[in-house]
């Protein structure tokens, strides 16, 4: 009886101290005894830019090459750096020389074959400082060593003979430590020939893909061959852009990237941000497209209101095009909900929108959209859903 007793005042006890300590589910959360009313807002931008940035292109998976106006003209960059097999044209004759590039990108060349030429670079560069402004410190050579004129099919690979003394002042450079230095070889467009862009394989690719330079030749009165398929390559813009653009721009290949700015000032009280989409209509007049690369645009969130290229790599987002109907020319959205409430909560400070093409290393993509003077049908806009009390 004793140990029954017990149990049950102890039983009373526990039951008491429940009881006069409750503990609530609801501890911590947001008082809702008032209703939240949900709205939607539009908002267009208020400012907007376009701009250039010098691209590391020694990192692209293309080589692009080729001019698409008289102020858009791209080429490419090849230095090939042979291993110990190199010993095997000590003093061999050099019979031919095949430059093969594999084509992996094609962006509105015309029809028919293209010409593309071969010069000589005549200044040190390498892959992993050249970006795209560094240009006018390059020097090319004036004399073609070399053609590819070949219709440049997707997956297929072209060939250029090279002049067989050039090469043979590359081995040299390799062979006599007393030889002038060889920088390697650039493929560009003829003067004054618009025949779209093609892109080739980097050194960066399959071996089955990279370029190459294949070389048959005779020593000791025996006939061989060889090929060379190391390196270092990129590609760059001979001609620079225009220092104002006429829309908002974006550009692969050529470093073309955009700012646009909202002002969130009538989302006053920190309401809850439920859904905010952008908008960008297309101009699809000025821009132009390959085919080759996924419609996307990259939208960053910028971190500075005086440097113009400067965001936060972590937090963006993809903007995907929608179809053209009778009356509304192509969208690109972009679901920017999470950034949007961090501006309205003040977590990150509204210094705007970055803008890239997102395959801008390796494609000359361009998209070029209405900007914040357009009717308000066309601007840039920003499409909210909110709710607050």
């Amino acid at each position: 009886m004793k140990k029954n007793s017990l149990a049950f005042f102890s039983l009373v006890i526990l039951l008491i101290g429940c009881a006069e300590k409750p503990r609530s589910v609801g501890n911590g959360l947001p008082n809702i005894d008032g209703a939240f009313i949900i709205d939607t807002m539009t908002i267009y931008s208020v400012k907007d830019t376009s701009y250039t940035v010098p691209l590391e292109t020694g990192s692209a998976l293309s080589n692009l090459t080729g001019r698409i106006s008289s102020t858009e003209e791209i080429f490419s960059m090849y230095n090939f750096i042979p291993a110990g097999s190199i010993d095997s044209l000590n003093g061999a004759r050099i019979d031919t020389a095949e430059f093969r590039l594999t084509v992996n990108y094609r962006s509105n060349p015309p029809a028919g074959k293209l010409l593309f030429n071969i010069v000589e670079i005549k200044k040190s560069w390498s892959q992993l400082t050249f970006t795209t402004d560094s240009v006018p410190f390059l020097q090319l050579g004036t004399v073609t060593i070399g053609s590819f004129n070949d219709s440049m099919n997707n997956g297929t690979m072209t060939t250029a003979l090279l002049d067989t003394n050039v090469m043979r002042r590359w081995a040299n450079s390799y062979l006599d430590t007393t030889a002038p230095d060889f920088y390697g070889f650039a493929v560009q467009s003829p003067l004054g020939v618009n025949n779209g862009v093609i892109g080739f394989s980097t050194f960066n690719d399959y071996a089955a893909y990279a370029p190459q330079v294949f070389i048959r030749y005779t020593r000791n009165g025996r006939r061989d061959s060889i090929a060379f398929l190391a390196g270092e390559d990129a590609f760059a813009a001979k001609t620079n852009k225009p220092a104002s653009f006429s829309g908002l721009m974006v550009q692969g290949g050529f470093g073309v990237r955009s700012k646009l700015s909202f002002d969130l000032s009538p989302l006053v009280n920190k309401p809850i941000v439920n859904n905010a989409v952008m908008e960008l209509t297309l101009d699809t007049t000025a821009s132009s497209f390959s085919g080759y690369s996924p419609d996307t645009v990259t939208a960053l969130l910028s971190i500075s209101g005086t440097t113009l290229d400067q965001s936060d790599s972590t937090i963006y987002v993809y903007g995907l095009r929608t179809a053209a109907t009778a009356t509304q020319p192509p969208v690109f959205k972009f679901s920017v909900t999470n950034i949007v409430d961090r501006w309205v909560r003040g977590v990150k400070q509204n210094y705007g929108l970055t803008l890239r093409w997102s395959a801008e290393y390796g494609t000359v993509e361009k998209a070029v959209f209405y900007t914040s003077t357009a009717s308000e049908t066309k601007r840039p806009k920003l499409h909210i859903t909110y709710s607050k009390k």
